[in-house]
């Protein structure tokens, strides 16, 4: 593992955890996962997702998975809220961020695809597109954004660049689902 990769790693592991327990997203990693329940994980990701893929203007495949997901299951993605306080996306290092929470979360949508597609009958083909990135070859752009990473970002300045919006789009991340859980009353 090169130098910056392992240096984004560390410096958004304790956020990544913390985002790994959301309670909108942890029924994705249940065998016993409900529509509704799946519905508002898709709901939440493509509000956080969606802004994103727009400033980057490139390599957004996934969320148009994302919205085809959510038409099959009756949502009009056109209709939902997104975040509206993110990062600014400015700037090489930034950029690179961007792509390296985004593209990193599809291996994460891998490893949740069984529970769906046993729990819910979705699978690459309708419902679960975005968590199986179908069509994409999400390996082959990992390792090309991996390289862009330790080749692009080779001072100590544009690394720290890229690791503060790292964490500052995980922390928008936590601040966009926390925001659409009910309170109580």
């Amino acid at each position: 593992m090169g130098p910056v990769r392992q240096a984004l790693r560390e410096a958004t592991r304790d956020i990544h955890e913390r985002l790994d327990r959301a309670a909108v997203l942890r029924p994705l990693t249940s065998p016993s996962i409900t529509a509704d329940e799946y519905r508002d994980a898709l709901i939440a990701l493509h509000g956080f997702n969606s802004p994103i893929e727009r400033a980057l203007g490139e390599g957004a495949e996934r969320l148009d998975l994302l919205r085809a997901d959510l038409a099959d299951l009756g949502v009009d993605a056109d209709s939902l809220p997104v975040a509206g306080v993110l990062p600014a996306l400015d700037g090489l290092p930034a950029r690179l961020a961007a792509r390296y929470v985004l593209d990193g979360s599809a291996h994460g949508g891998r490893a949740m695809l069984p529970n769906v597609t046993r729990a819910l009958g979705f699978d690459a083909t309708r419902g679960a597109r975005f968590l199986a990135s179908a069509g994409i070859d999400m390996a082959g752009r990992w390792k090309a954004l991996l390289a862009r990473l330790e080749s692009d970002l080779d001072t100590p300045e544009s690394a720290q660049a890229a690791c503060a919006t790292a964490v500052a789009l995980f922390a928008a991340l936590e601040v966009w689902l926390d925001g659409l859980v009910p309170k109580a009353a």
